[in-house]
């Protein structure tokens, strides 16, 4: 079975992470490398420029509680899921996020339907602008829900309805 290589866009809130299981519940018995993105467009300075490669500012939007969640979830969903991980996008252009895409060899893009990204920083963009453009095949995926049994109260006693039915 191919490995299909996933992009979802994230703003780091445990609320994005629920693409991971609607996308395996969409797509069921295929293997992913997912890469969870957050999108940073690039800065005019020359200094920031030279600096882009030692950055680690941006990980401290990335909470222990995202990576936790996502650790559980790899690890719940491990027999779909090869890898798991996080990144950054920085750009300000779609040329520059078909190479993105290209160099990581990403075969599909999945994102959370009607959800809204919210911005970590004043250079945050926002993910549609570059999805809907990129031309890489797209899957709307709708939040996963787990159905939680129920408790239903009886209206009457079994020995009650037999009566009745007699």
């Amino acid at each position: 079975m191919k490995t299909t290589n996933i992009l979802i866009p994230t703003d780091f809130s445990l609320e994005s992470l629920q693409a991971v299981p609607a996308l395996i519940q969409q797509q069921p018995g295929q293997k992913f490398n997912i890469t969870m993105v957050n999108f940073l467009g690039l800065s005019d300075s020359i200094s920031d420029l030279l600096m882009l490669s030692r950055r680690s500012r941006e990980y401290e939007y990335v909470t222990q509680e995202f990576l936790d969640e996502l650790t559980r979830l790899s690890r719940e969903y491990g027999e779909y899921i090869e890898s798991l991980q996080t990144e950054f996008f920085y750009g300000n252009t779609v040329a520059l996020f078909k190479n993105y895409l290209e160099a990581r060899d990403i075969n599909q893009i999945a994102r959370l339907k009607q959800f809204s990204y919210i911005k970590l920083t004043p250079m945050s963009n926002e993910p549609d602008a570059f999805l809907d453009r990129a031309k890489c095949p797209i899957v709307d995926l709708i939040p996963y829900i787990t159905v939680q049994p129920t408790k239903i109260k009886a209206l009457h006693s079994t020995d009650q309805l037999e009566l009745e039915q007699v």
